[in-house]
Order: C-alpha cells, then sequence, then structure tokens
C-alpha cells in the first residue's frame, strides 16, 4: 500500500497598500503672514493644525475593498525636516502633539508657526504587520509641506464640493456626479470673474495625469460636460474608482495664464466604487414540496441596511447550484426567474455575483468593438 501527504495552504494575494496626509478640520497647511502687524493666519499657536495619515490596506480577494489600519500600526514615527535637517518628533517637543493609540493613531497637531522663507516638511513613517495572513511587514511612508507665504498678496485657494475621498454605492447613490470647484482669494469668491481659470485632470492607473477638456479624449469614458469649475461625471463608468485632480491660475488683472500655477495648491477627489454588504435570500420554494413536484421556481432577495435592493438585475447576476446527497455543488441555472430540476432531498445555494462597472468591449489585440454606428460597445464587467 502507498500514501503520500501534502499540506494544502491558502495562496493569499498580497495586499495593496494606499493612503496619504489629510489635513483634518477647516485649518488649512497654508498659513498666510502680514509681516507689517507680524500675524499669522492661521496662528497655529492658537488653533493647531491637524494632520491625519490615513494608511490603508486593501485585500484584492475581500468582499471589503478598504480599510483604515492606522490603529494597527507599528514602528511609528513623525519627522520635522527644515532647510534640509531632518529631526525626530518626540513627546518632549512641544512644538508637536502625535495621537499614538486609537484609529486615530497617527494623527499629528502642529502648535507652531512657520517662517516664510523655511517651510517645514513634515514625514510619517510606519509599519502595518499582515498577521492574520502572510506575516508580510509593509511600509507607509508619506510627506506634508507645510508652508507661509506673504500675506502682501493674497494666496488664491481652490476647493471642491467633493470630499478627497468618496464611496460610491450603486445600489443606492445616483449615477452622475456633478463635481464643482471654488477659487477664493482674500475671503472672496472669484470663480464667477475672468480673473481665474480651471484645470481639471484625470489620474490614469500608471499615475500620469490625463488633462480633461472637451471629452474627447481616448479616457473620456465618464465624462459627461465641463463648463469651466463644473466637471460632470458618470460613476458608472469609472470602473472600481478614479481620482481627479483640479489646479489654477489667477490673475488680479483678469489675465489669467494658460497654464496652471504651481504656487496655487492642487485639490483632488479620489472616488471609489464600493457596495456594501448585503443579504441574500429566496422566496417561492417552501422547505417541503408537494408530492409529485418536478420543477421549483425560486426567485431571489436581494437586501442591503436600507431594505430590497431596486433593479437588482442591473447589478448582479444570480447562479443557483444544486446537490444531492453528499455529491458537490453543481451549477443549475442562472437568472431571476429560474426553473429548477427538483430532487427529494437536495440542497440549493445561491449566490449573488456583483457585475461591476460598465466596460468597453476590446478585441484579444486590443482594438475597440464598435456597432454598426460606429459606436463603442459598453458592457457590464460580468456579463
Amino acid at each position: 500500500m502507498q500514501s503520500r501527504q501534502r499540506k494544502i495552504t491558502i495562496n493569499y494575494r498580497p495586499l495593496q497598500i494606499s493612503g496619504g496626509i489629510e489635513v483634518v478640520g477647516s485649518v488649512p497647511d497654508l498659513q498666510v503672514y502680514q509681516a507689517d502687524k507680524n500675524e499669522y493666519t492661521p496662528d497655529y499657536t492658537l488653533t493647531p493644525l491637524t494632520l491625519f495619515p490615513r494608511c490603508n490596506a486593501t485585500d484584492p480577494g475581500a468582499i471589503v475593498k478598504l480599510g483604515t489600519v492606522n490603529a494597527n500600526l507599528t514602528n511609528m514615527k513623525w519627522y520635522e525636516r527644515v532647510n534640509g535637517v531632518r529631526t525626530l518628533i518626540t513627546s518632549t517637543n512641544a512644538d508637536y502633539v502625535i495621537t499614538t493609540t486609537g484609529t486615530d493613531k497617527g494623527k499629528i497637531q502642529v502648535k507652531k508657526n512657520v517662517s516664510t522663507i523655511s517651510p517645514v516638511t513634515l514625514e510619517f513613517y510606519a509599519e502595518y504587520v499582515d498577521a492574520a495572513r502572510t506575516g508580510q511587514t509593509h511600509i507607509f511612508q508619506f510627506s506634508r509641506l507645510i508652508r507661509a507665504v506673504d500675506g502682501t498678496d493674497a494666496v488664491p485657494v481652490i476647493m471642491l464640493d467633493s470630499p478627497s475621498g468618496l464611496d460610491w454605492n450603486p445600489c443606492r447613490d445616483v449615477t452622475n456626479q456633478t463635481i464643482t470647484a471654488k477659487m477664493i482669494v482674500a475671503d472672496i469668491d472669484v470663480t464667477d470673474t475672468d480673473k481665474c481659470k480651471f484645470f481639471w485632470y484625470r489620474v490614469l492607473e500608471n499615475g500620469t495625469r490625463e488633462l480633461i477638456t472637451d471629452g474627447t479624449g481616448d479616457n473620456d469614458w465618464e465624462y459627461i460636460s465641463l463648463n469651466k469649475n463644473v466637471l460632470t461625471i458618470n460613476r458608472d463608468m469609472i470602473d472600481t474608482g478614479i481620482t481627479y485632480v483640479c489646479r489654477a491660475s489667477y490673475s488680479k488683472d483678469g489675465n489669467p495664464s494658460t497654464a496652471p500655477d504651481d504656487a496655487i495648491a492642487e485639490v483632488s477627489t479620489a472616488i471609489r466604487r464600493k457596495i456594501p454588504a448585503l443579504e441574500i435570500d429566496w422566496k417561492g420554494v417552501p422547505t417541503q414540496v408537494a408530492d409529485g413536484t418536478r420543477t421549483i421556481n425560486p426567485r431571489p432577495i436581494i437586501r442591503d441596511t436600507m431594505g430590497d435592493i431596486p433593479n437588482p438585475s442591473e447589478l448582479f447576476n444570480c447562479k443557483w447550484y444544486t446537490k444531492t446527497g453528499a455529491g458537490n455543488y453543481n451549477l443549475a441555472a442562472t437568472g431571476y426567474a429560474p426553473s429548477i430540476p427538483f430532487v427529494d432531498g437536495m440542497m440549493l445555494k445561491l449566490e449573488v455575483e456583483d457585475r461591476g462597472p460598465f466596460v468597453a468591449v476590446v478585441t484579444e489585440d486590443g482594438s475597440y468593438v464598435v456597432t454598426d454606428n460606429n459606436e463603442f460597445l459598453i458592457v457590464r464587467q460580468n456579463g
């Protein structure tokens, strides 16, 4: 007699790491210094600047795609860099307060003002150990420039009405989103004047930025319209997510540059397609059926925390599996109105699959498939 033993383990997909340093609250990371008054606006000694290094770890194989792991960070450090000199920030440094525990771990308060000629760069470092899966250590490293400018001429500030990180739920949220930018100069809204121009960019998968103009670009799938400071998109066409960056130029004389001004801080919004946890069941089939039953006709029920999903067939595929005895489950039917052969004592299982966002159909050589009217063929990612 011969035998063989072999250990079988889970092949975990590596975590995907992302994040960045966010400004928390309404105090900006840019100060305006008025030399004649010796005043800072805002004054960090009175109202500290608060920054949060959001550390995300994404498990590509999990239902919940994004998670902030700050509470589980180890070997966390903040450094201050001024004029090329890098200094570790310790608990004895009265200019900073660092949160060291909980979900806000890593948050830092800046309680000193910045020189106009010597900006401060804050550098964050931390490690995250994927203890529950691979044991791998992941490194988070971010930096943020804190600077002060001469207040003789006010510095324009851009704002977006879409947050820096936005989860879009296609089950409940409207498809189209309008993103509006605004420019403020010395507490005056100059958006609708001829003193400013706005420049919108789409961040591609490789990290490069693509200028959005009139909707005729190679990647303008989600584009609906652009009117100076207002960009309208179809979120069903953003794949799993997309990031937009808005930049601007300004001239107090009404002749803004045709290129973005590097002195004006850019703003961005990252929009992510995210379906929350679902509850699935079926109706139309009791646990005991009448003698002589040959087929059963279950109907799926798909719910979230708000109730039944409206028009679920637009977003989900239904797959029905059956098995008898100790056998394996086999696919018996698909769809929302299946007719499934009945065998006494059989097990019935329903799987609901996200059909995904809309995508363009391509051939094996990467060419787009077009219709007879020379329009791109668009389908759901999972059929």
